[in-house]
């Protein structure tokens, strides 16, 4: 049986609601939000199973973008390694034995399998005199002709230019072909380092008698590595824009809120002038733009705090030693996420969508508080619900004020608590709670809830015996 506590506390069908008590008003509440749940129930019963197919396909796409992340980064490293291999070689053979070098090479130009099946053939290929007709290259395709060419690795002995000098590296580093030459260039390494030979192998000079660079095989073949091997990130599904899904408490009261001068001047200045943010700087040089950001996000009070909200809006959260995703409270995470800042500058901030879910947020928010001042522990007890749908450990419930509070308080869990050391407030917690068995029973967090409201309504209106007859209810 249902035990409607708020006849205990005198409130009648003709209070206003600055007279209810944390519970009734709680309770009023709910029913608003089971006739909204009631209009929509078949639209949210189509929605949920579209939700679990879009769960289970973002679940794979989650897990094939980790992998596509990690081949992208080894392709990364894997051109950073080529780059500098070309630099630094000083023979053709050296280059030739390096697989990790003959990679790049293979895909940019097509020979992968060859790369996979027959090593030793691709070197051969690469290594051959183009004019051999006995070459490697001139038995085989056009295309290995022209892989030979492209390089010229067969050519053999010390590049000179068509005047004579040697070319080589100076102490420096540099390729030069006068007397500062110290190290000699070997030939087959001409094109590589994107000089340009005539027919016969030797390094062309313009009419002041410098050496000309012509293909940059370098980039090219970094380029046509990445192209070859990158994978494309594939996009997570995400719900319909187009849905009408009411705020849950949505109902005349709210719609009465809404329409307030002041949260109305809020909003308004916010649609109007979001728009003409261009940079990360210019949101933070608009205090009133920034704040009413972080009122929707209930993060009002770290205004105070800039330095420390730009580092959490800019984390990358893939990396989990950024700042969003230091802190147990979701909060943080969920604003850094909704932004993106990070992969997207201010783009995502500004579009249509995140400024209607943003001034939503804000909205509800403001909303929530208005309640909790006429009835204080009703906004805690409707956040209690939404943010443990967040946590998965007691150190997380722990670390999320809300959380804590209506768990410490509806099972009589004394303040000083928090002056015990981390391991000691977890394990007083665990006698009471478990965290994912709650989660996962929305009538244990019902009673969890009702009791928070009791305990903080006889708080408010006694310290007499009547309170723990109140209290008993929900034991």
């Amino acid at each position: 049986m249902t035990i409607d506590l708020s006849v205990l506390y005198g409130t009648s069908s003709t209070s206003s609601t600055a007279s209810m008590s944390a519970l009734a008003m709680y309770k009023k509440l709910q029913k608003t939000a089971e006739e909204n749940e009631s209009a929509t129930s078949e639209a949210a019963e189509a929605e949920k199973v579209q939700t679990q197919i879009r769960e289970m396909n973002n679940a794979v796409i989650k897990a094939r973008n980790a992998q596509y992340k990690q081949v992208n980064a080894q392709i990364s490293n894997d051109i950073s390694y080529f780059q500098n291999r070309v630099t630094s070689a000083t023979t053709v053979d050296e280059l030739m034995n390096d697989d990790r070098f003959l990679k790049v090479i293979a895909y940019a130009n097509g020979y992968e399998d060859l790369y996979l099946s027959n090593k030793q053939k691709l070197r051969d290929i690469l290594t051959s005199d183009p004019s051999d007709a006995s070459s490697v290259a001139r038995q085989g395709t056009l295309k290995d002709l022209e892989l030979a060419q492209k390089y010229g690795f067969g050519a053999t002995g010390t590049l000179t230019d068509v005047d004579g000098n040697t070319v080589g590296l100076d102490a420096d580093g540099n390729i030069v072909n006068d007397d500062t030459v110290e190290t000699a260039l070997p030939a087959g390494l001409a094109k590589l380092r994107g000089l340009a030979v005539d027919s016969s192998g030797q390094a062309l000079l313009d009419n002041d008698g410098a050496l000309i660079y012509g293909t940059n095989l370098k980039t090219n073949d970094a380029t046509a590595y990445s192209e070859a091997r990158t994978k494309t990130l594939l996009t997570e599904e995400t719900a319909p824009t187009d849905a009408d899904e009411p705020y849950v408490y949505a109902g005349e009261d709210f719609d009465r809120f809404t329409r307030r001068t002041d949260i109305q001047k809020d909003v308004t200045y916010f649609e109007e002038n979001i728009g003409s943010v261009t940079s990360v700087d210019d949101l933070f040089a608009d205090q009133r733009l920034l704040n009413f950001i972080l009122k929707a996000y209930d993060m009002e009070s770290e205004a105070q705090y800039p330095g420390k909200i730009r580092k959490i809006l800019e984390s990358d959260l893939t990396d989990s030693n950024s700042l969003a995703n230091r802190f147990t409270d979701p909060r943080y995470e969920n604003l850094a996420a909704d932004l993106d800042l990070f992969a997207s500058g201010v783009t995502t901030l500004t579009s249509a969508t995140t400024i209607e879910n943003i001034t939503e947020k804000y909205q509800q928010t403001a909303y929530e508080k208005n309640l909790d001042e006429q009835a204080p522990g009703v906004r805690i007890a409707i956040e209690f619900k939404r943010r443990l749908e967040d946590v998965s450990t007691t150190v997380q419930l722990l670390g999320d004020s809300v959380l804590r509070e209506v768990i410490t308080k509806a099972n009589y869990i004394p303040d000083e608590l928090a002056y015990q050391e981390t391991e000691a407030q977890i394990a007083t917690v665990e006698k009471k709670v478990d965290v994912n068995e709650l989660k996962n029973d929305p009538d244990q967090i019902e009673k969890m809830v009702l009791r928070y409201l009791s305990i903080k309504d006889s708080a408010g209106t006694s310290s007499g015996s009547g309170d723990s007859y109140l209290l008993n209810l929900f034991a």
